[in-house]
């Protein structure tokens, strides 16, 4: 049970780490995983705390019995504060600036779409007025998320974009379907 719950919250984690709240397939298979793995666990447990053989066992491997709830507890809280997305960006954030200033500045051509850059697999790479752009592949259902990096401030919205600031010259670039 422990390595099922544990495959569940890095799925949630993982998904939440994308721009846009990640990836509309890993948002459903999580939807469909997690009240599966509640309701085995809680009926597991409540099976051994109504039969009299299975309480001794409980207070025995109390441990394991707590594991699965206190993973649920973290996965819930780093999701709460944004902690997926906030470390996985701020460990890519010199790669992914490294690459900006670069097609920003014409000295990286932006036709080298889909690569890795830091932690994030990103597809059309682009120059815009100021800075770069490039979504990362696999986010969003009808709508796609990637980055756009604009030291001069907000990037010019057009009609199937939109930019919300994450911080410094980064905003999450939405192309709208």
């Amino acid at each position: 049970m422990i390595p099922f719950v544990a495959l569940v919250g890095l799925i949630i984690l993982y998904n939440r780490s994308l721009p846009g709240g990640g990836s509309f397939s890993l948002w459903m298979l999580g939807l469909m995983l997690t009240p599966g793995v509640v309701i085995v666990w809680a009926a597991r447990f409540g099976v051994g705390l109504l039969r009299s053989d299975g309480r001794p066992g409980l207070r025995e491997h109390w441990v394991r019995w707590a594991v699965a709830p206190v993973m649920g507890v973290a996965v819930i809280g780093a999701v709460y504060v944004d902690l997926p997305f906030t470390a996985r960006f701020a460990i890519s954030e010199a790669s992914l600036e490294h690459l900006a200033q670069a097609v920003a500045s014409g000295a990286e051509s932006a036709e080298h779409d889909d690569q890795w850059v830091g932690l994030y697999p990103l597809t059309s790479i682009e120059r815009i007025e100021g800075g770069a752009r490039f979504l990362v592949s696999d986010t969003g259902f009808l709508d796609h998320y990637g980055f756009a990096w604009s030291p001069k401030g907000r990037p010019a919205e057009e009609s199937h974009t939109g930019y919300t600031h994450i911080r410094g010259p980064w905003y999450v670039w939405e192309s709208r379907w």
